[in-house]
């Protein structure tokens, strides 16, 4: 049992809204993810963990049930509950209920009164307050975890917080505890006990290769180069680049030591600074948290680097540096290749707070290329014992760029990047490596100008009506970068209002795709746009997630409602327009609808009556 102290929650009315009184405090919140931590680490097998999790929930949440399931062939399967449901619980698909919904989108979700969304449960179930959040593996989700209440409102952003940490520790401890019955497996087989080490390291291999990402799709004119190359199996270096639609937040990370150990502290960093991100903090705040989040969970004398930078939509860029490699700026115009740094300490030794490091800030221009390296790099020894060192891999950028210059016209920073790792190989010759290698470079696009010039004039040319000169401009930036997001969407919006709707869905979900930005409206466009083309299903899964970003948005309550009259899901339709007046009370245009629809039911079911009375007459 947790031993906290804390009140229990009550909801109540103020001054006309439902609010939680009670429940974690700051101080509590600390408290549990350090408890989390050391509960999961006292378990060593997964079905220990399953009964963990609901323990933890039950006492952190003080809920009325909390269901695990986990994905299982083709449906989620209820793994562990607190109590049994009636109706009983049953295997889901990935499109039904709040636990299907959040295993689709990968996305949290917290819905404070499911009477507003009976879509998300069965008839009969007292469910009125839930939390639901993945357990994933970057691009792979394992299952849900699901905490229910029978009270309406009886949970903050706080609590879904509180359980996301939650799913990324189980996710984190679900991997260790299958590594770490590897290893006992092969200690009780002492004659193959190598051999079974080595898949051990095989498995780390392959679940760390889920969580870094080494082709990484361009982003709004910006290019990607990466080089990984562990020391052994499983590396302690980490890099991702998370989109944020406006913006985009990279990150690498040096973990000390080597092999299964550090993996799985990577694996940690990863899942709290996907919430961190998430959550929108800053980077210094950012930094911390990792710091903080990942520091009870640490080996004896293990500590980590990080180097954080986020570019944004203007070029600009943000970064902080947690004692990890500088970053270097090669800037086009110049050839000049400035040495980035600021002031900060490296993570998981002692207790770190914003204050401990300092932001700083720059912009890439087009043909710039920023560099982001792990010491494993510049700390290489060549068969004469000589350390590379950070001067001669800067003059080996100059020197590489410009032999690529004289091959071709453009430079494409994985050309250089693969150039550059190739000189480091015959440098180091037969010596291995020394250290986990990694190397993340991020390149603007050198036609960026001349590109931005074409969109100004196609959006003036699709604002005078010039249809024709829109579109010739509009394509003639998407063939120079398919990754611009304005070009995206404004062809995306332009083809949907010629009501040339393939051409528009291929348009608006590159943009969502290739930006990370999701906003109501375009999920709107993209589910009219599959309903024109009587894709019901894609139509729904667009619309939907359209409520799920801002449950007030009539025009896709209204196209969602007219998704389920086609699939002659009438009663459903009638719940969606219901829910979404409920959300939107003012809006009229939801409140004819109802009203029409439901004349058409009472009609229907009286010409019914009066036809079956008449055959018994």
């Amino acid at each position: 049992m947790i031993e906290l102290k804390f009140g229990q929650r009550k909801v109540v009315n103020f001054r006309g809204a439902r609010k939680v009184v009670g429940g974690l405090t700051e101080k509590n919140k600390i408290d549990i993810l350090l408890y989390i931590s050391k509960e999961f680490a006292n378990a060593d097998k997964e079905e220990e963990l399953y009964d963990i999790v609901i323990s933890l929930c039950k006492d952190i949440f003080e809920c009325d049930n909390t269901t695990l399931r986990m994905w299982k062939g083709d449906l989620l399967v209820p793994s562990r509950f607190f109590k049994e449901t009636i109706p009983p619980r049953r295997d889901l698909s990935q499109d039904e209920g709040y636990s299907g919904f959040t295993f689709k989108t990968r996305m949290p979700l917290l819905i404070q009164d499911l009477s507003h969304h009976v879509e998300y449960i069965d008839e009969g179930e007292t469910t009125r307050a839930v939390m639901c959040v993945p357990i994933m593996y970057k691009e792979d989700c394992l299952g849900t975890i699901a905490v229910e209440s029978d009270t309406e409102f009886f949970y903050r952003e706080d609590d879904l917080e509180i359980l996301e940490a939650l799913g990324s520790q189980l996710a984190l401890a679900i991997t260790s505890v299958r590594l770490i019955q590897g290893l006992v497996k092969a200690n009780e087989r002492e004659a193959q006990i190598l051999k079974q080490l080595e898949w051990d390291m095989r498995m780390g291999r392959n679940v760390q290769s889920q969580i870094v990402e080494t082709v990484i799709a361009p982003w709004n004119g910006l290019h990607f180069g990466t080089y990984y190359e562990p020391m052994t199996e499983v590396s302690g270096d980490y890099f991702n680049v998370v989109r944020q639609g406006n913006s985009i937040t990279a990150i690498i990370v040096d973990v000390s030591g080597h092999g299964i150990p550090a993996a799985l502290v990577t694996m940690s960093i990863h899942y709290q600074f996907q919430r961190c991100t998430a959550l929108g903090m800053g980077l210094s705040e950012t930094m911390a948290e990792l710091g903080e989040s990942v520091r009870p969970q640490l080996p004896d004398g293990t500590y980590f680097t990080a180097f954080i930078l986020k570019v944004y939509s203007d070029y600009t860029y943000s970064y902080v540096n947690a004692a990890h490699q500088k970053m270097l700026h090669y800037h086009n115009g110049t050839g000049r290749i400035e040495e980035l740094d600021t002031q900060g300490v490296p993570l998981g030794i002692f207790e770190v707070e914003r204050s401990n490091f300092e932001e700083k800030h720059g912009k890439i221009l087009p043909g710039d290329i920023l560099f982001l390296p792990t010491d494993g790099i510049v700390e290489q020894k060549n068969d004469q014992r000589q350390e590379l060192g950070n001067q001669r891999f800067i003059e080996w950028i100059r020197q590489e760029k410009a032999t690529i210059e004289e091959q071709r016209d453009k430079i494409y920073v994985s050309d250089l990047v693969g150039s550059l790792l190739g000189r480091f190989k015959r440098y180091k010759g037969d010596i291995r490596n020394g250290d986990d290698v990694s190397l993340l470079a991020l390149q603007c696009n050198p036609e960026l100008g001349k590109a931005k010039t074409l969109l100004s004039l196609a959006k003036s040319a699709a604002k005078a009506k010039k249809d024709q000169v829109a579109y010739d401009k509009a394509l003639e930036v998407f063939s120079m970068d398919e990754s611009l997001k304005d070009s995206l969407v404004l062809l995306g919006k332009m083809y949907y209002r010629d009501r040339n709707f393939e051409k528009s869905v291929q348009f608006l979900e590159k943009y969502i795709r290739t930006s990370g930005e999701e906003s109501e409206h375009i999920h709107y466009l993209l589910g009219r746009a599959y309903y024109e083309l009587n894709n019901i299903p894609e139509a729904k899964r667009a619309l939907k997630r359209s409520l799920a970003i801002d449950h007030t948005y009539a025009k896709s309550s209204l196209r969602l409602a007219r998704c389920y009259l086609k699939d002659n899901e009438t009663p459903k339709a009638i719940k969606v327009l219901q829910q979404g007046i409920k959300s939107a009370p003012t809006n009229e245009y939801l409140k004819i609808s109802l009203k029409k629809l439901e004349e058409l039911v009472k009609r229907k079911t009286a010409e019914v009556g009066a036809e079956q009375r008449k055959e018994a007459v």
